[in-house]
């Protein structure tokens, strides 16, 4: 388990550099992504190894990843982040959560977990494949077509359901980012749920990477369940052997 200090350190680092220096950010985002990848693995293992099952990956080719990115600029004139590209690069799409039939919600009441607000807020990305790829650019279509859109509101780049929909629960917006930051986009219409904020999150909401860090290292996959005596020994299991990034 990571000293909440180290974490802290890589926070501050990130948020703290230039964003217009583009090599530094880019040597950053590439270290950081490369060790989120091998975190992502090894929870991914410690979850199966307590029994929770729910855990997917999708990786995406380079080619596929260039052609959609493409298909997106080409219909929507949005230039994607560079952090976003960069993680579907390195790390593909991730997910802790069963979207389809929802049986993850089981293991926590078997254990007799209740977060909150109601959900665990599993981490969960999108690939970008090119079913969303598509989705993207109908949606922002659909936009463009609507009469009575605010002219003011940006275009959210979804890439998660929010913590309700997760856990099959009605609830808001979905979680993505605006296409307006290279480095450090903001997740969008996230909040932080379980029981205490986390140490590492320094700002609400936070951007993009640094949701991934305090969700990966702090939270162990599951903000919506931080703070609950019953997931503190859950969570010492799952945090074992994880690398820094």
């Amino acid at each position: 388990m990571i000293e909440i200090d180290k974490i802290l350190e890589k926070q501050r680092a990130w948020q703290e550099a230039a964003s217009d220096d583009e090599a530094e950010m880019s040597a950053m985002a590439v270290e950081s992504l490369s060790k989120c990848a091998e975190a992502i693995t090894i929870l991914s293992r410690n979850l199966r190894n307590i029994g929770y099952v729910w855990v997917s990956s999708e990786p995406i080719s380079a080619n596929e990843l260039q052609s959609n990115i493409q298909m997106i600029d080409a219909k929507t004139s949005l230039v994607v982040p560079k952090i976003l590209v960069m993680f579907w690069k390195i790390i593909g799409g991730i997910s802790f959560v069963d979207l389809e039939d929802y049986r993850h919600i089981g293991f926590w009441r078997k254990h007799k977990i209740t977060a909150p607000q109601g959900f665990a807020d599993g981490l969960h990305i999108y690939a970008c494949n090119r079913e969303w790829a598509s989705y993207i650019c109908d949606e922002y279509e659909d936009r463009q077509d609507d009469d009575e859109r605010d002219e003011a509101e940006q275009f959210l780049l979804e890439l998660s359901p929010d913590g309700y929909h997760k856990d099959d629960i009605s609830g808001g917006e979905p979680y993505g980012v605006f296409a307006e930051s290279a480095w450090r986009p903001i997740w969008q219409y996230f909040e932080w749920s379980g029981a205490v904020k986390p140490v590492t999150a320094l700002a609400d909401p936070p951007d993009f990477l640094s949701y991934l860090r305090t969700t990966v290292l702090e939270c162990a996959g599951f903000p919506g369940l931080l703070g609950i005596p019953a997931f503190e020994s859950f969570k010492t299991k799952l945090l074992e052997d994880m690398p820094l990034f």
